[in-house]
């Protein structure tokens, strides 16, 4: 339902791009961020923080004139000697401790620059947690809004942010059964360094939060902040 609600707005500001010679751009990149994953399991649970942890990401970024879209993904794991997040079932909370989670981070954006340095964006975002102890992981999907932009220093240095947040969104376990509802939000922060008109280079700061409440009423936060570095391979069309 998320997708088709992406796919029809694509299509009508799709329509209203009439300049077929419009500048087209399309742009590849990875990037690591080593991450650290901390939170607490809500009344009556624990605490957690990861002790090892990171992630890879890539994307690709396709735009024509003023509009954009997007995919990014990234996936890491993360080490816990102790306290973890909980398990969250139909049957209620499951303690978890000592264990390894791999986290996987799927976006898919549309969005348009309304002014020329500044753009507002359409997120579907899609977030599973595996616990890889056994063969259990919960999955939270929604649709965000966001806005993005960037301030040239030089010819070579670019300042750039974004901050996208979801209102509400589903949480469903490894069988599709809904456990529960959340909200999300993430802001990024960086600098890119143009080494020439094809090839880039980025750096900085980004964070994302989760609010979490299961079936019972049981709620579950938790924090994911990273230092992150990249590279960027963009050409016209």
């Amino acid at each position: 339902m998320l997708l088709k609600k992406l796919l029809l707005i694509l299509f009508f500001v799709a329509l209203g791009i009439n300049n077929v010679s419009a500048e087209q751009r399309l742009t590849f990149g990875a990037k690591l961020l080593a991450a650290g994953w901390n939170g607490d399991n809500g009344a009556g649970g624990t605490d957690f923080e990861s002790d090892e942890g990171g992630q890879f990401g890539l994307n690709i970024a396709y735009k024509i004139d003023n509009f954009y879209t997007g995919l990014n993904f990234q996936r890491g794991e993360y080490n816990f000697k102790n306290d973890a997040p909980d398990k969250f079932t139909l049957l209620g909370r499951v303690p978890s401790s000592s264990v390894k989670i791999r986290q996987s981070d799927f976006d898919l954006l549309v969005g348009y620059y309304f002014w020329s340095q500044v753009s507002l964006f359409v997120d579907i975002k899609s977030v599973t947690n595996d616990w890889l102890d056994d063969a259990y992981y919960q999955t939270f999907l929604g649709l965000g809004l966001g806005t993005s932009g960037y301030i040239p220093l030089n010819e070579k240095w670019t300042l750039f942010g974004s901050f996208g947040f979801i209102g509400s969104g589903e949480i469903k376990d490894n069988n599709g059964n809904k456990v529960g509802e959340g909200t999300s939000w993430a802001l990024e922060v960086g600098t890119v360094y143009s080494i020439n008109e094809r090839h880039f280079l980025n750096g900085g700061i980004k964070t994302r939060k989760y609010n979490f409440e299961y079936l019972d009423s049981t709620e579950q936060d938790y924090d994911i902040n990273a230092l992150f570095i990249g590279y960027n391979y963009s050409f016209g069309l």
